[in-house]
């Protein structure tokens, strides 16, 4: 046969110069091309607004350099970034496969636009330097590195050239077989799995934007870029679509190298039939067929079982390789659950979701690792409603809501009322509570405990007036969204009471002042392998209270009515938590809360008992928030806000009570329990005291 005169060394190694034995074979069984397919077209649903459009410049020096997002319109492909499994979209620019860079000027310049930091060359020593004794000789073809990229070459085959098979072919048909045992060879031979290992792990660890390539840019580069799509996430239809597109983008130069190739063998004895026979033979080189890749994929599938696992045992990539490879390529429009959430789990969400464009996505990073595997597992985990830090609403909510508990604590002992003019007594309050807000609407319940203690003193001035003073401290821990803080306060207190006739009977004014200095110190531990976010801050409150009221003594029952104002000013400052990637800047909150307030007292007459003086009384507090006292917390992170509410929104407040007092001489006990019943969350407590006074 007049082909015979055709050998593959002479052809094959004349291809081997400038198009490239690199097999590209892309995901794994040929069961998933259906399945994959149809995953396409539920995806094709996403909103076209978050697919790029393919813009790769078009290099006339390296027509097979393009963006491994996706395929231009003009070579078979959508015009637009691929979808990906899971709501994803690949990333334009951030990894380019190619054929060899041997750059025009105007061509390097266009190439060096695109921030390219790094420059993988999978060839061989001979494709790269030139093998000048070769038959037919290679000539040298180093790479034009983009300007500002690296340079790294990763030699795939491992030996000085590429391989060339034991027997020349004869036909385009075994010509296709030694391509086919080649691809095989990228997933069952130790060395190419080690070069296509090292690949993906400077792809992984690249600054920035990089790029791939072997010679043409065809097989060595096509399997890589299979493998990093099958990362992705993209259908294998997709892939083979992307692999195919090779003979689209390189038609000018294979129909350049099958005119070349036809002249020379044309001009022999064998004229325009070895010619054609010579191009027919040569033709699969040329180019990619769709057996090259199966035949990696059927390699996969026989040796490993699954590309996953050819992935990790084959190659050797860890888990985390995986991810941030993954991560790079892919941008998920919709994280698990997303669309179902609400408040500040809907926040939390959408930071999450933001973050995979800032540098902690696509890096060796916790925040990598952890959302890459909440989108494997189809869930969050509960982050979305951790990551806000809706905590720090809730302590402050907590801080603005202290001063209600303070005065009630201490109105038996501040009022003088039950002093003779000149008396004055001194008197030690402790004091306890809890509060507790319902969850809702995407909102974590809240529970705060409070403890604290005061001293202080009181002097009945005059028949009409009364006068106090007291110092103490107050310890509340609050926790929400398993995260909890702790806000001590310093404070002091200092009130009056005026009676128009007297303290203990008819119409009286009374006010009351609070100041206090706060550490606020916050723990937030987050779930998924985050860490735990600390922060202190410091801050301030202030409170004043002035009421109207009346003292109507019936026998054997005193009843006291009052209504008044209190005004209540909290402030944080800002701090920056630490402990965790996903720590946040939190912004300083200021509010002013002004709230009505009235109460009811009945106290009945004193009993003896033994040598003791018993009163009971029953308390009826009512206070209405004249502003919006639910609370929003403010953090950023990488320029992302996320915004949180605090679970207590109560406008109203009931606060029914009950104490009593003991009195034996100059020294009395107070105690006292009150109940606390809120609407909005229906936010529950109960508050308790228990004061000791003596006079003088």
């Amino acid at each position: 046969m007049a082909s015979s005169v055709l050998r593959h060394h002479d052809v094959a190694n004349f291809l081997y110069c400038r198009v490239t034995n690199s097999v590209l074979a892309v995901t794994s069984m040929k069961t998933g091309l259906l399945g994959a397919t149809a995953m396409v077209l539920c995806l094709s649903c996403a909103s076209a607004l978050a697919q790029q459009p393919i813009s790769t410049p078009i290099l006339i020096s390296a027509p097979n350099f393009r963006d491994l997002a996706g395929i231009s319109a003009s070579n078979g492909g959508t015009g637009f970034a691929d979808t990906t499994s899971n709501n994803g979209v690949m990333r334009t620019g951030v990894f380019y496969r190619t054929d060899v860079l041997s750059l025009s000027v105007p061509d390097l310049a266009t190439i060096s636009a695109l921030h390219i930091t790094l420059d993988i060359d999978l060839r061989t020593p001979d494709e790269i330097n030139g093998a000048p004794d070769a038959v037919p000789k290679i000539a040298a073809a180093p790479d034009a590195v983009p300007i500002g990229a690296a340079y790294t070459n990763v030699n795939i085959y491992g030996g000085q050239s590429p391989p060339a098979p034991a027997t020349q072919p004869t036909t385009a048909h075994e010509e296709a077989l030694f391509f086919q045992s080649l691809y095989q060879g990228f997933v069952a031979n130790r060395i190419d799995r080690d070069g296509f290992r090292a690949a993906l792990i400077d792809l992984a660890n690249a600054a920035d934007a990089a790029d791939f390539h072997c010679s043409g840019g065809k097989d060595r580069t096509g399997w890589t870029a299979a493998l990093l799509q099958t990362i992705a996430g993209v259908s294998p239809a997709t892939i083979l679509n992307g692999y195919l597109a090779t003979n689209s983008y390189t038609a000018a130069f294979i129909l350049s190298q099958k005119e070349t190739i036809y002249a020379q063998y044309a001009a022999g004895p064998g004229g325009a039939k070895a010619g054609a026979d010579a191009v027919a033979i040569a033709t699969p080189a040329l180019g990619v067929q769709q057996s090259f890749l199966q035949a990696a994929l059927d390699q996969v599938t026989a040796t490993y079982g699954s590309m996953q696992a050819y992935l990790t045992q084959g190659l050797g990539l860890t888990q985390a390789d995986i991810y941030v490879l993954r991560a790079k390529m892919v941008d998920y429009l919709t994280l698990p659950g997303q669309d179902g959430f609400t408040g500040n789990a809907a926040t939390g969400t959408a930071l999450l979701n933001a973050l995979q464009d800032s540098p902690l996505s696509g890096h060796y990073t916790a925040y990598n690792y952890y959302l890459q595997s909440a989108v494997d597992a189809g869930t969050l985990g509960g982050v979305e409603s951790e990551v806000g830090g809706q905590v720090h609403a809730d302590a402050f909510g907590a801080l603005l809501r202290q001063p209600l508990a303070i005065d009630a604590a201490i109105a038996h002992d501040a009022s003088g009322r039950d002093l003779v003019p000149g008396q004055s007594r001194v008197w030690m309050v402790g004091l306890g509570g809890y509060v507790g807000a319902s969850a809702r609407g995407g909102i974590a319940g809240s529970t705060e405990q409070t403890a604290g203690s005061l001293v202080g003193a009181t002097y009945r001035i005059d028949e009409r007036v009364s006068a106090s003073f007291g110092l103490g401290y107050d310890w509340s821990s609050v926790a929400s969204a398993g995260a909890s803080a702790n806000v001590g306060t310093l404070l002091g207190t200092i009130g009056g009471r005026f009676g128009f006739s007297s303290l203990e009977a008819g119409p009286f004014v009374a006010a009351q002042a609070m100041i206090g200095g706060v550490d606020y110190r916050s723990k937030r531990p987050l779930g998924g392998g985050l860490g735990v976010a600390q922060g202190n801050g410091s801050g301030a409150v202030y409170s004043g209270q002035a009421a109207f009221g009346d003292v109507i003594p019936l026998n054997p029952v005193t009843i006291t009515l009052h209504g008044g104002l209190r005004v209540t000013h909290a402030s944080l400052g800002g701090f920056t938590e630490s402990g965790s990637e996903l720590a946040l800047a939190v912004h300083g909150m200021n509010r002013t809360m002004p709230s009505f307030v009235a109460g009811l007292d009945v106290t009945l007459d004193a009993r003896r008992v033994g040598g003791w003086s018993i009163t009971p009384g029953f308390t009826l507090g009512y206070e209405l928030a004249l502003a919006n006292p639910q609370v929003v917390s403010n953090g950023t992170l990488y320029g992302y806000t996320v915004t949180q509410a605090s679970a207590y929104d109560s406008r109203s407040l009931v606060t029914p009570g009950f104490t009593v007092s003991a009195r034996r001489d100059a020294f009395e006990l107070t105690a006292g329990v009150t109940a606390l019943l809120g609407d909005g969350t229906k936010s529950t407590g109960v508050n308790g005291q228990i004061s000791a006074i003596y006079r003088f």
